[in-house]
């Protein structure tokens, strides 16, 4: 889970602001982290699993959406791919607050918290 923050809050870092200027998005690390994810989707408390299920399937459609909306001519984003994209950190800000909860519902659950709180830490 530390490994899917730090790698959600890293690419969220690299979002354009609101002028939409041009930006290099590298989802690799990710991809990475969304894959080891999916292993860990045998929870026992199924409202945690819901959660985290969702986290993983918002972060990953959502970064999916913004890496196709990249323009496949020239550097500026047609109208249409400005809103893929837009769509696309939408849903990518809809896993983290999956994510957010799958982790609040583990720490009441389980008691697990990690230390440091990788939404604070934020060392990459």
């Amino acid at each position: 889970m530390v490994s899917l923050i730090k790698e959600a809050v890293k690419a969220q870092s690299g979002r354009p602001g609101a002028d939409m200027e041009l930006v290099t998005l590298d989802f690799g690390g990710l991809m990475d982290a969304l894959s080891t994810a999916r292993l860990f989707n045998s929870l026992a408390d199924p409202k945690t699993r819901t959660a985290w299920s969702a986290a993983i399937d918002q972060l990953d459609a959502g970064a999916l959406e913004v890496l196709d909306s990249a323009p496949e001519t020239g550097l500026i984003q047609s109208p249409q791919e400005t809103g893929q994209a837009l769509r696309g950190w939408h849903t990518f800000d809809e896993g983290i607050k999956s994510l957010k909860a799958a982790q609040a519902r583990l720490h009441r659950t389980f008691g697990l918290k990690p230390s440091p709180d990788p939404w604070e830490a934020r060392q990459f």
